[in-house]
């Protein structure tokens, strides 16, 4: 159960995720849960026909449920959608931006700066976080502790690298981007050729290039090309551990 600072009306609900309410207007809401943690500030979601008995039996204030459910649960409180669940998240989203407390502006401390680098306004620099030479980092950035970025890494408005996650040099990373902790961009590719019996290391002279808004699991790795640039593009999602 994720409980919020802030409550809501049925009102308010509606206006951020739409769909028809029927029940007591006066209600508040303060909690998002499955059915069997749930309370009486808590609201639930029925979309599929397996879970009705454990939401029928749910102390939950609301029901996300669709339409035709309504009829089986007489009574209760509903937010009638086609796509509950999905109204659901979009509501979750919604109320963790409105209670999210961010980092405050600005460097700590011990961060190493270059002073070539290119900060925006309203960014935030963690702890020990290191920025090497001409990085250009923009307005509204979060870089989180431990990170390091290598010369001549762009990161755009918005982003948020959380700690412990290494942009090599020459990379670049769009904005409203999100990269999880561990996740290292821009690593040397696996490229090596056989002669008379001794590997050869190929040198991997390209870069990353990551779009927007493209989310990074924790401790994925993502390789620059050889000659090229390995290109991730706007709106990608990719889960953690995962390697390209």
């Amino acid at each position: 159960m994720k409980t919020f600072s802030s409550s809501l009306a049925p009102a308010e609900i509606i206006a951020v995720c739409g769909g028809e309410y029927q029940g007591d207007a006066g209600i508040t809401l303060q909690s998002v849960a499955d059915p069997a943690q749930a309370d009486a500030s808590s609201i639930v979601f029925l979309e599929q026909e397996k879970y009705f008995e454990a939401v029928r039996n749910s102390p939950a204030a609301l029901v996300f449920c669709l339409p035709e459910a309504a009829a089986a649960l007489p009574g209760r409180n509903l937010l009638l959608h086609p796509q509950p669940y999905f109204a659901l998240m979009r509501l979750v989203s919604w109320w963790l931006e409105r209670s999210a407390e961010k980092p405050p502006p600005g460097i700590h401390p011990t961060a190493i700066v270059d002073p070539t680098a290119s900060l925006g306004a309203d960014v935030h620099v963690g702890a020990y976080v290191v920025i090497g030479r001409d990085c250009r980092i923009a307005d509204g950035a979060l870089i989180e502790a431990n990170c390091v970025l290598g010369d001549a890494v762009g990161i755009g408005a918005q982003s948020i690298l959380y700690p412990h996650v290494v942009v090599y040099s020459g990379c670049e990373v769009g904005h409203d981007c999100i990269v999880h902790s561990g996740a290292v961009i821009g690593a040397d590719g696996f490229g090596f050729i056989l002669m008379d019996g001794i590997q050869h290391k190929i040198p991997q002279i390209g870069n990353v290039v990551i779009g927007s808004h493209v989310e990074i699991g924790a401790n994925t790795t993502i390789d620059r090309g050889t000659l090229s640039s390995t290109i991730i593009g706007d709106g990608t999602k990719i889960d953690n551990s995962v390697q390209i």
